[in-house]
């Protein structure tokens, strides 16, 4: 089993979460009781706080980060907190990640700054059913029809608008959407030529969904990994 590129980005993803953290001003931080903690630059964090540190304010949520292209046909299409990815083939466009709903048309905006439509976008993936990567995907599915697919373990928590969610009370939590394809680990998607592989990765949630394909960069054949 090839666990070696995955594990290449879980370490830079970790290495990201501290270096930001190493960037931010003022003294060091008293961590509470019970919370492993890091000290970088002489700056103490606790887990909680490396999260927060990162995630931002909801402004950060909802402020658009500049649209680019991240390599070959893969582009952000985010906020500055939340990822959401394009992917771009001759026969439409794969969409990961509708955040909140209140992101949806800066994610709509953000596509189309790029020179593609958001009525292009004829599948919708998420990572993980929780309201900040999927809540989204009713008001996406109603503007561009496109099919939304997800983890076997995940479509009750999406169908019910979160209800079901281990980490809930029973609250209704955002607009359910209809599953229009379910899918289980090891799972091919092609759409226009590009095929992604499923892997389900769960912990953060029951259906967690990580997606890996192949992409051309200038001529290099690279793996593409959007983690959950």
């Amino acid at each position: 089993m090839r666990t070696q590129p995955v594990r290449l980005v879980l370490a830079l993803l970790l290495c990201l979460c501290v270096s930001r953290a190493a960037r931010a001003q003022g003294g060091a931080v008293e961590p509470p009781g019970g919370w492993p903690v890091v000290t970088v630059h002489g700056e103490t964090w606790n887990q909680q706080q490396l999260l927060q540190r990162n995630l931002g304010g909801r402004d950060d949520q909802t402020t658009q980060f500049p649209p680019h292209r991240i390599v070959g046909n893969i582009y952000y299409v985010g906020s500055n907190s939340l990822a959401s990815f394009v992917i771009a083939t001759p026969e439409g466009l794969i969409l990961i990640n509708s955040s909140y709903e209140r992101s949806v048309p800066l994610i709509q905006k953000s596509v189309e700054a790029l020179g593609f439509k958001f009525s292009d976008v004829k599948i919708l993936l998420g990572s993980h059913a929780h309201g900040d990567h999927m809540e989204g995907d009713a008001a996406v599915k109603a503007l561009t029809g496109a099919q939304v697919v997800a983890m076997a373990e995940d479509v009750p928590v999406l169908e019910d608008g979160g209800v079901t969610d281990f980490r809930n009370d029973g609250r209704k939590l955002w607009e359910p959407v209809k599953v229009d394809k379910v899918i289980k680990d090891g799972e091919k998607l092609t759409l226009g030529g590009v095929t992604l592989t499923a892997r389900k990765t769960a912990g953060h949630t029951k259906g967690c969904t990580t997606y890996t394909m192949m992409v051309d960069d200038g001529g290099k054949q690279r793996q593409a990994i959007f983690i959950c």
